[in-house]
């Protein structure tokens, strides 16, 4: 399947033009929506404490504070909205406002699955009755999200699911109030990037990288990536020991994303990409990127 965002804008007319040229907002990424897991089963500790916590979970990190409710999403959720932002056929305003993405099922679920070997099965209608659910998921989640400046918002990702008989595609509708992180925050483009991020299989290193990805350059330590990515601190030993055992395995993977991981002195190092573009807010008057003190 060819990516379609190679070329890259740097002014946009209105928001489904600032769309059709993102893959993700960065203020998710920076205060992560997603977990940094594949999945949680049920008798996962991440599960109990959620349901413990009145299906509630909170997340805070140097740029903001988010409680994820009704539903757990995780990485997995993720690359199916990647995969739509990168791969849909049309993005059309509807007549209430609302901002719709239309795509073909069989070939984002065709994409997936042929980049998650364990997640795939031979049998179509199987493959389609779990991408269904999975944007299901995602649609029954609402999100409060509060910026380190004091600003709030609540919102869902997809507001409902729709179909266009004319075009005969898929597609869903964006909650407004979750459009408006595009509008007026910073987006991020690594399409270019989506097969490779696709075939990670460790969806803490996922994870890592699309951080990374929302930066021009950064270095970082082990402890405060793990915190921006929602990595549950403090951890066991037992659990710690399995994350960074993870991440060296992985060293190559992170260099291909132009990332460095020096697993002696646990810091991370990004000197950014050509191939990944942050956009900037349509009514921008910022001139620069937000810094990161990693004091």
């Amino acid at each position: 399947m060819a990516t379609k965002k190679h070329i890259q804008k740097s002014l946009f007319e209105n928001v489904e033009d600032k769309i059709k040229y993102s893959t993700s907002s960065v203020e998710e990424l920076r205060v992560p929506i997603y977990a940094p897991v594949k999945q949680l089963p049920p008798q996962s500790s991440a599960a109990k404490d959620f349901k413990k916590n009145n299906n509630v979970r909170t997340i805070e990190t140097k740029w903001g504070h988010v409680e994820i409710r009704n539903r757990l999403l995780t990485q997995t959720h993720k690359d199916i909205m990647d995969l739509i932002f990168t791969y849909n056929k049309k993005i059309k305003r509807l007549d209430d406002g609302t901002i719709a993405l239309y795509f073909s099922q069989s070939e984002i679920s065709k994409a997936y699955n042929n980049s998650n070997d364990n997640e795939s099965t031979t049998n179509t209608s199987k493959n389609l009755k779990w991408f269904r659910q999975k944007l299901d998921e995602i649609a029954d989640c609402r999100i409060q999200y509060k910026d380190n400046k004091g600003n709030e918002i609540d919102f869902r990702v997809i507001l409902k699911k729709a179909f266009s008989s004319k075009e005969n595609l898929y597609g869903i509708v964006l909650d407004s109030n979750y459009v408006e992180f595009y509008e007026k925050g910073l987006s991020v483009n690594y399409s270019s990037k989506i097969p490779e991020l696709i075939s990670v299989e460790s969806p803490l290193v996922k994870s890592i990288i699309r951080f990374f990805f929302t930066h021009k350059a950064l270095n970082l330590s082990l402890e405060n990536i793990l915190i921006t990515v929602g990595f549950p601190l403090p951890a066991s030993i037992r659990t710690m020991q399995t994350a960074k055992k993870t991440l060296r395995e992985h060293i190559d993977v992170f260099k291909q994303f132009d990332i460095e991981y020096d697993a002696k002195s646990e810091v991370f190092y990004y000197k950014g990409t050509t191939e990944v573009f942050i956009n900037m807010p349509i009514d921008n008057k910022t001139e620069k990127l937000p810094e990161f003190d990693d004091s």
